[in-house]
């Protein structure tokens, strides 16, 4: 049989369900979650990529996407509208059906590397109608790709052992009456359909789980817990990247870090989040270099914690663990950034933005007389309307914005701004709504 990783995507739901990760930041906690022996329920399907790929840095995630369905009234409506258009092309898949999705997966940090690989496997439990699905691939299947059927474990599985004209990745999913498995895989020798049998493995007791197989996974399961929302990995950063940190504290909080991890929680009109970093057992965790950073952003860019409060960081073995509570509909407003989309005007001289701009920013300081000139540069991402951005801090002088369209900031323009020494600069973004947000803030390190 003949299937497209279009249609395997469109039918298995996949396009829509990835969708639900930008609603991580306002869910609800749910006890249910905890299997008896103390760790998550998401965590028996977690297998270590690791023993699949053989690399280091991988990681997990897990979306109560039910807490989110039920919670829907509460959040903004369009976030939505994406998921409900995409549900209507996928038969036997209900999104009010879905209760949880689970992830694993990782990649060669290097990526130029020739023998780089990278992967995922996800797995979305809930109530599916297994003919449906089927009758569907059937029915929308073409030619771009070739997939095999068979079963594995109970499943039905639908695989490709070979990639396309556009990427070598394979893909390969595998489905009941309750689980939808999914493995994306890009490497020379594995598959999706080893990604997906990994998973099941796992989760049937038939492979090691990375939560036994690594330190750095079960210190951040154990301490992000049961929150609806909870995503971790390790990493190994490497003294190259530790020595391009200026600031010697920042340098002092990424020693011997090597997994970071966060997890969200609503209570009513609050979302308590919590951010998890892991060392290893020969570094002393720096809480008070944390504390003190945490205190300068404060003091520095004060608009960035206009609606955060309860700030706090604590010390425990081998973690530390910076916790904050937000205002929830301020929080979605600023810091979603769901949709990662401008609203342009096709002239300066017309409407404001009205959407948050997702935009990366670099930094270059030179030291001068007076303290430091910084070069901030719009190194990718999203164009922004020169009205509806504004320089602040510490500034002494800024010049013109170079490089720009049509008043618009877009990839490599730039701005020359003098701050004083051991000051600071925030580009402020102010939407047509009146709302701002920080995009970013530098600190002078001369």
């Amino acid at each position: 049989m003949v299937h497209s990783r279009r249609t395997f995507l469109r039918a298995s739901g996949v396009s829509a369900l990835l969708g639900l990760a930008g609603c991580t930041g306002i869910l609800e906690d749910d006890d249910s979650l905890t299997q008896a022996g103390g760790q998550p329920e998401y965590a028996s399907w977690l297998y270590d990529p690791k023993d699949l790929l053989g690399i280091d840095t991988r990681g997990f995630a897990s979306y109560d996407v039910e807490s989110v369905m039920e919670q829907r009234d509460e959040l903004p409506q369009d976030p939505f509208e994406g998921l409900e258009q995409a549900n209507e092309q996928i038969e036997g898949v209900d999104l009010t059906e879905i209760a949880e999705l689970t992830a694993v997966g990782g990649s060669t940090l290097n990526v130029e590397r020739d023998d780089a690989s990278s992967g995922a496997s996800f797995v979305v439990e809930g109530s599916f109608d297994v003919d449906s699905i089927q009758t569907q691939i059937e029915e929308e299947s073409d030619s771009d790709a070739e997939y095999q059927t068979g079963s594995y474990e109970g499943y039905e599985l639908y695989y490709g052992d070979d990639g396309n004209q556009y990427s070598d990745m394979t893909v390969a999913f595998a489905l009941d009456s309750e689980h939808i498995v999914v493995g994306m895989i890009e490497d020379a020798d594995v598959t999706g359909r080893d990604a997906v049998e990994k998973m099941i493995d796992a989760n049937k007791g038939n492979a090691d789980r990375y939560y036994d197989q690594s330190e750095y996974a079960e210190l951040l399961i154990d301490k992000l817990g049961e929150a609806t929302v909870v995503m971790g990995g390790q990493f190994d950063l490497g003294s190259p990247v530790r020595d391009q940190i200026s600031d010697p504290r920042a340098r002092t909080l990424v020693e011997g870090l090597y997994g970071a991890g966060m997890s969200g929680t609503l209570d009513g009109e609050t979302t308590d989040n919590e951010i998890i970093l892991a060392y290893d057992e020969e570094t002393e965790v720096p809480v008070d270099t944390a504390q003190d950073l945490v205190d300068e952003a404060r003091n520095q860019s004060p608009r960035a914690f206009e609606n955060i409060e309860d700030v706090s960081v604590t010390g425990g073995e081998r973690t530390l663990t910076i916790s904050m509570t937000l205002d929830a509909a301020a929080f979605w407003e600023n810091y979603s950034g769901m949709t990662g989309a401008t609203s342009m005007s096709g002239s300066a001289s017309s409407s404001r933005q009205s959407e948050t701009p997702m935009v990366s920013w670099e930094a270059d300081w030179e030291e001068t007389s007076n303290g430091g000139l910084v070069t901030i540069t719009h190194h990718g991402g999203d164009n922004v309307d020169a009205d509806n951005l504004s320089i602040e801090g510490d500034i002494r002088s800024t010049s013109e914005w170079q490089g720009s369209s049509d008043g618009r900031i877009t990839a490599g323009s730039s701005i020359e701004v003098e701050v004083e020494s051991g000051g600071y600069v925030e580009l402020v973004w102010e939407g047509d709504s009146g709302s701002e947000m920080v995009l970013a803030s530098f600190v002078n390190p001369n």
